[in-house]
């Protein structure tokens, strides 16, 4: 009881300080019980984790079909984005244990790991921090055996409002594809709130309208919807449609229920339901990465294994301590660059010129003008990954940035 008093006491003053801040929340450190013992690096991995569904398109012959199944992958993947801690506690109602804010990546953090599939093939995931102000993630999973693929970053913006809560404004998109069919899946973002910071009884909606839009001219059109303030609405729904461009938006299929729980497929066209599943059913496959004494410096857990333990131990001298250690060093690199006229190297993914021809074809079926511009500036640039042949390169080398280490120190050896 006395702790829950506390918890409670340091989130109104964390609250009276968020409203005193103005313009974007990102970089904000909250209080230790607050925060997740996970980087935000470490979000995308959600993409791939129901593994099997991940794959399953490049094995389905019908567009349609594979439009729904990659449909069914984002949205099963959408509680284990927003409950980093524990997505098994995320019904809603699962007061401070359900949602906690990701640890601040550094620039040039890294995530890395490997799903393995039943059928021995191998999914890569790499997540690379593009940029610390904006806060930029970018990420790529692929897998050769199956020729799929999913890349793409997001920026965050977050704000605060004593009536709303704190929002989460992702700005970006992924790009599915998928060798086999020659196909490609362009996927918009929603905008995450969390609510309850009144009561101390945190817990997520997602909000907004985003999109998947399909090279084979189909499109997904996704509407999530929470409780508003008379509570009318049930938590955390969401109602989409899958229809073809060419066909009036006409819908094909029909999804409706709760990202976080129950879910029901429909064939819109004669009414009759063709699955109907709890999201916290579909197999997840866990994800292999090194252990901590192999990983590199840059790597997010071996960075912050410190701080993830004084979270553990909710000991905020802790994790102020060791956050300092990385982010003063970062604001001192930073610092060095300008001095020098250089720029940040990335390792993984780059900003090429032109913007993306891809995103600009597959937007064009998108009917929001705001969700079809690529919005650079907010950015930091359109990060597109190197390719699989580099990528192996580095990783079989498995130094980043040579001897340097996140703190500024020089590593031995």
């Amino acid at each position: 009881m006395a702790k829950s008093q506390s918890n409670l006491s340091q989130l109104k003053d964390f609250l009276l300080y968020l409203g005193s801040v103005k313009g974007d929340l990102s970089n904000i450190t909250a209080p230790p019980f607050v925060l997740s013992p996970k980087s935000v690096t470490e979000i995308p991995a959600s993409w791939a984790e129901h593994h099997d569904l991940f794959l399953q398109p490049a094995r389905e012959d019908d567009p349609a079909r594979r439009a729904l199944l990659v449909l069914k992958n984002f949205l099963c993947s959408l509680k284990r984005q927003v409950y980093t801690e524990d997505a098994s506690d995320g019904n809603g109602d699962a007061g401070d244990t359900g949602v906690k804010k990701p640890l601040n990546a550094f620039l040039g953090e890294l995530f890395l790991g490997n799903f393995d599939g039943s059928d021995g093939s191998t999914t890569q995931l790499i997540c690379e921090q593009m940029s610390h102000h904006p806060p930029v993630t970018a990420c790529v999973l692929y897998n050769k055996s199956h020729g799929i693929s999913s890349s793409g970053y997001v920026a965050q913006e977050t704000t605060f409002s004593p009536t709303t809560g704190v929002k989460v404004k992702q700005i970006g998109h992924v790009i599915i594809r998928d060798e086999a069919h020659r196909e490609s899946h362009l996927m918009t973002l929603p905008t995450l709130a969390i609510k309850g910071l009144l009561t101390g009884r945190l817990h997520a909606e997602l909000e907004g309208t985003c999109y998947i839009s399909s090279s084979s001219g189909y499109l997904a059109t996704i509407n999530f919807q929470g409780r508003g303030v008379l509570g009318v609405a049930e938590k955390n729904s969401l109602h989409a449609k899958i229809s073809h461009i060419r066909d009036n938006g006409k819908a094909v299929f029909n999804v409706s229920g709760q990202w976080n729980d129950r879910l029901t497929i429909t064939d819109s066209a004669n009414g009759r339901e063709l699955d109907d599943f709890c999201v916290d059913d579909v197999p997840i496959t866990n994800l292999r990465i090194k252990p901590l004494e192999e990983q590199s410096p840059w790597e997010s857990r071996k960075a912050w294994c410190k701080v993830v333990d004084g979270i553990s131990a909710g000991d905020m001298g802790i994790v102020i301590d060791e956050k300092n250690l990385i982010e003063n060093a970062q604001r001192d690199m930073r610092a060095a660059e300008k001095r020098a006229g250089i720029e940040w190297p990335r390792l993984f993914f780059q900003n090429p010129v032109g913007g993306s021809q891809e995103f600009a074809l597959l937007a064009k079926a998108i009917p929001d003008e705001a969700a079809r511009g690529l919005d650079e500036d907010r950015t930091g640039g359109v990060w597109k990954f190197i390719g699989i042949d580099p990528a192996e390169a580095l990783l079989s080398d498995g130094v980043y940035h040579r001897s340097l280490e996140p703190t500024g120190q020089v590593e031995n050896g």
